[in-house]
């Protein structure tokens, strides 16, 4: 994941150098069409990070009802 600027102030947009964002390992999504992150409405983002041993992915679903439950019984201890 790279930054680059952009001034797009002319007929002809400039793009800087791109410089690099992190210093990691993170895995591609399928070909290099595919992006493997995301970014949310806040402005963050979501990378998966290549462990060199394999590793997992856990989805839970319904998070929220999770959640619920959780700070109803005073939060995580």
């Amino acid at each position: 994941m790279t930054a680059v600027s952009f001034d797009g102030r002319s007929d002809v947009p400039v793009l800087g150098k791109p410089t690099p964002l992190f210093n990691d390992d993170y895995d591609l999504g399928q070909g290099i069409t595919i992006a493997n992150y995301d970014v949310t409405p806040d402005g963050r983002f979501v990378m998966l990070h290549r462990d060199a041993h394999g590793g997992q992915l856990h989805l839970v679903l319904n998070w929220t009802e999770e959640l619920k439950r959780i700070l109803a019984q005073g939060g995580v201890r």
